[in-house]
């Protein structure tokens, strides 16, 4: 996550199904925005959807209109400014500057699981999403990436664990399915979900006392922000359909 994103359609419907799964106090939520310094990169200018209320704003009318007054009016485009708004509820927040160094890793999530111990629903927002072979821990353009082991250590303290992933150059359907069974054989979770936007997808592995909320919040979601802005799956185990 990059400040400089604070505000675009992808935050919006990333807020929007943080406030759906995490909602009315049924979870305490856990963020680790894994934020980075910016870049030159235009990623993060699309607001376009802010002048298009007719589209986007019945989907959450109270953050639709609270992104547009933050981003359009005051022009104060900061991650903490969600964090102070009380939007997310009585969310907890990891919000260090994220670097390359394998030092600083260690201690970044070494600080983050204290931070954030306790949390039943763990979110984790990477620049890019889940490791790739080309970025090994440590190396340049790791920060940009969330690595096995703190999705691993993460679930098996007790939270559910929720992960913002970039789609790649691939067909989408089949990477789909492909992370979501990775993802259940590194956690062993009893539930895996998806979330599949036009941009990114999300990913959730959920404790086995998580997944009847999380099943019976697919449907909501799914109604409020079809056709396709947020389309929610759920991906069985082979052999345990639901």
């Amino acid at each position: 996550m990059k400040d400089q994103y604070f505000g675009d359609v992808n935050d919006f419907r990333k807020y929007g199904l943080l406030r759906s799964l995490a909602g009315s106090q049924r979870f305490r939520l856990g963020v680790c925005w894994m934020l980075t310094p910016p870049d030159s990169r235009t990623q993060g200018s699309a607001l376009d959807y802010l002048c298009n209320p007719k589209e986007f704003r019945h989907r959450d009318p109270y953050l639709f209109e609270w992104l547009t007054k933050v981003v359009c009016v005051e022009k104060d485009r900061r991650t903490a400014r969600i964090e102070a708004s009380g939007l997310l509820g009585s969310a907890s927040f990891h919000s260090r500057i994220l670097t390359d160094s394998p030092e600083e890793q260690d201690s970044y999530f070494s600080e983050c699981a204290a931070r954030l111990a306790g949390c039943d629903l763990v979110f984790f927002d990477p620049d890019n999403g889940l490791e790739v072979k080309s970025a090994p821990r440590g190396r340049k353009n790791s920060c940009k990436y969330l690595y096995w082991d703190e999705v691993c250590s993460t679930f098996a303290a007790g939270a559910s664990v929720l992960i913002y992933q970039h789609f790649p150059r691939e067909e989408r359907v089949g990477y789909i399915y492909r992370r979501a069974d990775e993802l259940r054989q590194q956690t062993r979770a009893a539930a895996v979900f998806s979330f599949r936007t036009p941009y990114v997808l999300f990913l959730l592995a959920s404790q086995d006392g998580h997944a009847a909320t999380f099943r019976g919040q697919l449907a909501a979601i799914g109604t409020s922000w079809a056709p396709n802005q947020i389309v929610p799956a759920e991906h069985p185990a082979p052999d345990n359909p639901p």
